[in-house]
């Protein structure tokens, strides 16, 4: 008879890691306590520097060139469950390394996906872009064939279909052309993205000693196999620190950047913490490019600074598509005018932010009715009150998937405006946008709206 606790035939599961950060995984690792499955998601590059530290910590460096194994993106889940439960060549451990699978990422970010398989071609690495390529096609429907025939999806559908705000750059029309006749005179094919053999592996545990690290990047959380993954051992989610509320959310560098910057003997100081994330923003990837010029831009000298940063930086990062709207709902006069500024020197269209902003603005107007006919004339004074109030009141077909903390925001940032200036506003954008159309400069009449609608209300300007 077994004794208690034991399981028979089968092998226990190995133990699960006792906590969900990088730290506490190499410190479970260290008192040989490792997990069967580590699932790293959020910034591509964070999540890769902490799976290879993860694999490195789990395989000595004499024995990595045999028992460490790393995947490329093309890898389908019937591959790697195959890989993970074959032994390895000498036996003992073995670590399966894959590095951000197209099967577990997000559709929001195959826009990136598909720019970073472009860049690799332009570099030489030709199969793994053309791999990275027919992935990423199977996941929008095309096979192989389809992308090297005849009549391969056009630039044009491809912006359809990834949804990226940036658009394709003219470098991968050329790239889509000669990638896809590569992949279809070698006959590359798309993994077949049936789980079933990875979820039974899971479900049974892996050979004792083996281990599977996921550098995924940003992941489809929805998807069963991701929940399934992490449930199996440590679900760890690495990005750039943020603080302040949702809607007005600052980034924190400092942390990285003293990771970044370890056996330098330097640091960074606020001032330029504060410009790099303006410059930068929360790429990581290219935020370490950045500090490794500046750590040879500065010398000998301890701190980089400020200064340093503007003389050396170019600014890459962009205001999100919502940025401006959000300054408006603020009613922040220098914010929006800073947004303004930066999105017209990236190349945004005055027609495309006119369009925008109607769209903030008719959302704080719409919110602002509701309330009205569900309070009158009374402020609703908390998000409790609103629920009981309102939101009884919004066709479940048109708030769907919408989080109605979202509508409640929009209430109340409706109230920072009267309701003529808000039907004021609306008036003025659609002035706007006819006198763009008939050839007046588009930049200084969002300017002159962001203006006029957002100064002090005058009441406010007396009692000053």
């Amino acid at each position: 008879m077994a004794k208690p606790g034991a399981t028979g035939g089968r092998r226990p599961a190995a133990a699960k890691a006792p906590a969900l950060d990088l730290d506490g995984a190499l410190s479970a690792i260290r008192d040989g306590k490792p997990a069967q499955v580590y699932l790293l998601d959020g910034d591509p590059f964070l999540t890769l520097r902490g799976a290879r530290s993860i694999a490195h910590a789990l395989v000595p460096e004499e024995r990595r060139p045999l028992n460490l194994v790393e995947t490329d993106p093309a890898v389908g889940p019937g591959e790697l469950a195959t890989e993970l439960g074959t032994g390895g060549l000498f036996g003992g451990e073995k670590v399966v390394l894959a590095v951000e699978p197209a099967f577990l990422q997000s559709k929001e970010d195959l826009g990136g996906a598909f720019a970073k398989a472009s860049d690799m071609w332009r570099e030489g690495r030709q199969r793994e872009a053309a791999r990275r390529l027919v992935a990423l096609a199977a996941r929008l429907g095309w096979s192989t064939a389809d992308l090297s025939g005849d009549a391969p999806p056009r630039p044009e559908e491809w912006e359809e279909k990834l949804q990226s705000d940036e658009g394709l750059r003219p470098e991968d029309g050329v790239f889509l052309v000669e990638a896809g006749r590569y992949a279809g005179e070698r006959n590359l094919q798309a993994a077949k993205d049936d789980v079933s053999a990875l979820e039974g592996l899971l479900e049974r545990g892996l050979p004792r000693g083996h281990v599977l690290v996921i550098a995924a990047g940003k992941v489809d959380g929805r998807l069963p196999l991701v929940k399934r993954l992490a449930s199996a051992g440590c679900r760890i989610p690495l990005a750039v620190q943020t603080e302040g509320t949702w809607d007005a959310q600052r980034l924190v560098l400092a942390p990285l950047l003293a990771e970044l910057l370890a056996g330098t003997g330097k640091s960074v100081d606020a001032g330029g913490e504060e410009r790099l994330a303006a410059l930068v923003g929360d790429d990581a990837r290219a935020l370490a490019a950045e500090v490794a010029k500046l750590v040879t831009f500065v010398g000998d000298r301890k701190v980089i600074r400020g200064e340093d940063v503007d003389q050396l930086v170019v600014r890459t990062t962009a205001d999100p598509f919502f940025a401006l709207g959000n300054a408006v709902e603020s009613r922040d006069l220098p914010g929006a005018l800073g947004v303004l500024r930066r999105s017209l020197a990236d190349g945004a269209s005055p027609h495309m932010l006119v369009g925008s902003l109607a769209g903030a603005v008719r959302r704080m107007l719409v919110e602002r009715e509701r309330g009205r006919a569900a309070a009158g004339a009374r402020r609703i004074a908390s998000f409790s009150d609103w629920s009981a109030a309102v939101l009884p009141t919004i066709d479940p077909g048109e708030l769907r998937d919408r989080k109605p903390y979202g509508l409640w925001m929009k209430y109340q940032a409706s109230l920072r405006f009267g309701r003529e200036e808000l039907l004021a506003a609306l008036a003025a954008l659609a002035e706007a946008d006819h006198s763009m159309k008939t050839g007046s400069d588009g930049a200084v009449l969002v300017e002159r709206w962001l203006v006029g609608t957002l100064r002090t209300p005058d009441r406010e300007r007396r009692t000053a």
